[in-house]
């Protein structure tokens, strides 16, 4: 194996002052170059990283409870018998009331207050302001989603009026005005948590609140348990069930609390795991393209750096210095350029801490603000100044065994027809660039436009799912809460409304699935709304069941399988008719609910029915009777569910792969074109000499750019399309919507065009320089 000699070090340190002297400028701009490119690259580990554990450091960061279940407060016996269930390490009771909010609209929220609790148990992280105080009994902590949706900051006041256990349990059929306490409270801070709701009270009261007021009806006990096993969750399971069997305590409000315990450290919502998931894979598509990119205009910038010296290496060679130490040489004066580049990509990964996580994962970020990544920096700028040293001795190694190479000569006869341009045309681009296949820089164009392609496809199913309510279950123009007959003959009867679609809503058991999951029921009582129909069609009769995609993923269920539904009076055997998506007043996952006939809900379901209604307006009609309504009913518009907004963050992100992956198509295109333009000056100069014309020349180059481009297009269009089909029915199917493919129209139609244009506008600086050089110095050099 070659060596470097002893008595060779004082040559190699002048080869290396010389070295250094001719072309330090030039190792300084590629490690800058390299630097940057390589910076970004640990910028995206960073901030994928950051992204992908903000959720599990925010659920630790709150210490989000193992286990949860809602109580009514009239059965007591049953709450004190919650800390001694099995597995429990510790828990903590927070009472709960429903509070009618003081506004022109008709809203209500929930609030907790609770003494005694544990320091490491639910203790949401605040993004502003503080925790309430333990002995105010006026303030409180709202959480992130109702300070949005209300329009509350630290300092704004409100005036609840909160209901009595006793209306609570008569939602259904309305209570009128709540005759609870009236109270005025002041929000002293925004809190953040992995999920509100569930049982977790979307605004935190303190002790001195629940001390002050009279039980509201229904608390929510929260647990640690001893260890995250499912043996520990099934054992606290089973003695829970045990415990309120033997609590024969009859409560008011039981018919509207979901049957068994919820474990939130072990049932992470799968959108959050789905926007995680795209996130990442987004970011690290972006890594790859910018960390190949960067191989590729670097290394190729090294070789003709040292290319351009390569009699230099000719010379020492004859003084007697081994390829080693040539190359040795050379690497001394590249640690230079390392160390820039290993320093300028510590700085930018060290700056990307900057960044919150991406998406809707910001919105779990425990510490917002400055968080760099110290060991993606340190690790990756040691890692970037060592590429940059091997990426030199590779360059340094290959330009020193480079000798005066000669072009094949030209068959005469190929230039003998009436398509010279052609014929050359066609030859450059199918005889290799520089010693690299042309079969394999077609594919890399050609990987180029399948990327865009399938990013394009995902962001246009992305843009139709956002903007087509119907597609996440949201058919209507408003939902009315809790309606009531009389309120739904009064919306019969106006002519503004189009649709009013009564639904049934109840909690049922499906054979094999470890939750209950959200059943509708739809009775049209005026026109008809929509149903998402993914597959098969809805049910029309008794004996029949639709479910949404996510539940029939989950329990391998398709279209014409049985699937039992454990009712009050057991077992009731049921015949899929269709994959569908329909939402509940409740805001369960989208994509868990399954749809039955109203006349079937009864011997199906495990609590009382909440009815809502789904209201259609007339067009040019929706704010005008939302105003109207919400002054006297609780009514919303439809929301965007968190599944849903979770991939409305992403739309930017296929635009941003897209224009990233042009930009390297375009960049690796350009590079391709002007060394084949090189490497074939003299077949140009044969042809200018055999009477070719500049535009005949010019030409020759024009059909080398689309002879290279054209087939690249038509692998990678559809390659493209069946990606991101493939993408768009995970990322869907994951979410519980439908996971029909929408096709990017003007883009298809686009491509072929603009790629040819691109290509022929990139060869047009190839073109004149070949022009422009004189046929007899191009021959003279041979």
């Amino acid at each position: 194996m070659a060596r470097l000699r002893f008595g060779a070090v004082s040559a190699l340190h002048a080869v290396a002052r010389a070295e250094l002297r001719a072309g330090w400028r030039g190792l300084l701009a590629m490690g800058l170059l390299f630097g940057l490119m390589g910076g970004l690259v640990l910028a995206s580990a960073a901030v994928s990283e950051r992204t992908r554990t903000a959720y599990p450091r925010l659920v630790q960061a709150v210490g989000l409870d193992d286990a949860r279940m809602l109580v009514p407060t009239d059965r007591p016996a049953l709450i004190a018998a919650v800390p001694t269930l099995p597995g429990v390490a510790e828990s903590w009771f927070v009472d709960g009331w429903v509070a009618q909010v003081d506004g022109p609209e008709v809203r209500y929220i929930s609030v907790g207050a609770g003494a005694g609790q544990p320091p490491d148990l639910v203790r949401p992280v605040v993004v502003a302001g503080r925790p309430p105080a333990e002995d105010a009994a006026d303030e409180l902590l709202v959480g992130e989603p109702l300070a949005e949706n209300l329009g509350l900051g630290v300092g704004s006041e409100l005036t609840l009026r909160l209901l009595t256990p006793e209306e609570i349990g008569m939602f259904a059929v309305g209570f009128g005005e709540p005759d609870g306490a009236v109270v005025r409270m002041r929000v002293v801070g925004i809190g953040r948590m992995p999920a509100w709701g569930n049982g977790l009270s979307n605004a935190l009261a303190s002790p001195a609140f629940a001390a002050s007021h009279a039980t509201g009806g229904a608390g929510t006990a929260h647990v640690r348990l001893v260890d995250d096993t499912q043996a520990t969750r099934d054992a606290f399971a089973a003695g829970l069930a045990a415990a309120e069997a033997a609590d024969p305590t009859v409560s008011v409000v039981a018919d509207y609390m979901p049957p068994g315990p919820s474990f939130p450290t072990s049932e992470t919502d799968p959108s959050v795991q789905t926007a995680e998931q795209v996130l990442v894979a987004g970011l690290a598509v972006f890594a790859a393209v910018v960390a190949l990119g960067g191989l590729l205009i670097v290394g190729q910038g090294l070789a003709r750096h040292h290319v351009a010296r390569r009699e230099a290496q000719w010379i020492e060679q004859a003084l007697g210095l081994t390829a080693v130490e040539r190359v040795a040489a050379r690497v001394l004066v590249g640690v230079v350029g390392a160390v820039l580049a290993g320093a300028v990509g510590a700085a930018v990964a060290v700056a990307a801490g900057m960044l919150e996580p991406l998406g809707s994962q910001a919105r779990f970020e425990p510490a917002p603000g400055f968080r760099p990544s110290w060991p993606i920096a340190v690790a990756g700028g040691i890692g970037l100044a060592v590429l940059f040293v091997l990426l030199t001795a590779a360059a340094a190694a290959l330009a020193g065994t480079r000798g005066r190479g000669r072009t094949r000569p030209v068959p005469q006869a190929a230039w003998i027809g009436r398509w010279p341009a052609l014929v050359l045309g066609v030859r450059m681009a199918w005889s290799g660039r520089g010693g690299v296949p042309a079969v394999t820089t077609v594919l890399g164009v050609g990987l180029a436009v399948a990327g865009i392609v399938a990013t394009a496809t995902f962001g246009a199913g992305l843009a139709r799912l956002v903007e087509s309510p119907a597609r996440y279950g949201e058919p209507g123009d408003l939902m009315v809460i809790d309606a009531r007959a009389p309120d739904l003959a009064a919306l019969v009867a106006e002519p503004r409304v189009a649709d009013v679609d009564l639904v049934h809503t109840a909690p049922v058991q499906l054979a094999g699935d470890s939750a209950a999951v959200d059943a509708l029921a739809i009775e049209s009582l005026k026109g008809a709304l929509p149903v998402e129909v993914v597959s098969g069609r809805v049910p029309l009769g008794s004996g029949e069941i639709a479910v949404g995609p996510r539940s029939a993923q989950r329990l391998g269920l398709v279209e014409g399988a049985r699937v039992e539904v454990a009712g009050p009076d057991g077992p009731v055997p049921l015949t899929v008719t269709g994959i569908v998506v329909v939402r509940s007043e409740e805001r369960a996952p989208l994509g868990s609910a399954v749809l039955v006939v109203p006349g079937q809900l009864a011997s199906l379901a495990l609590n009382t029915p909440i009815l809502d209604a789904n209201v259609g307006a007339v067009p040019g009609h929706a704010d005008a009777l939302f105003g109207e309504l919400s002054s006297r009913l609780e009514v919303y518009r439809p929301e965007v569910p968190d599944e849903v907004r979770n991939l409305g963050d992403l739309r930017l992100l296929p635009e941003l792969l897209a224009a990233v992956l042009a930009l390297a198509a375009a960049a690796g295109l350009a590079h391709v074109l002007l060394t084949a333009g090189r490497r074939h000056a003299r077949d140009v100069a044969v042809l200018a000499v055999l009477g070719a014309t500049p535009a005949q020349v010019r030409a020759a180059v024009a059909v080398m750019a689309v002879a290279t481009v054209l087939p690249a297009v038509l692998i990678g269009v559809p390659l493209g399309l069946a990606g991101g089909r493939v993408l768009w029915w995970h990322v869907a199917t994951a979410t519980g919507v439908a996971g029909d493919v929408a096709l990017p129209g003007p883009l298809l139609v686009a491509v072929t065009p603009v790629a040819l244009l691109v290509a022929l506008a990139l060869a047009a600086g190839p073109a004149l320089r070949v022009t422009r050089t004189p046929p007899a110095a191009v021959l003279a050099a041979e």
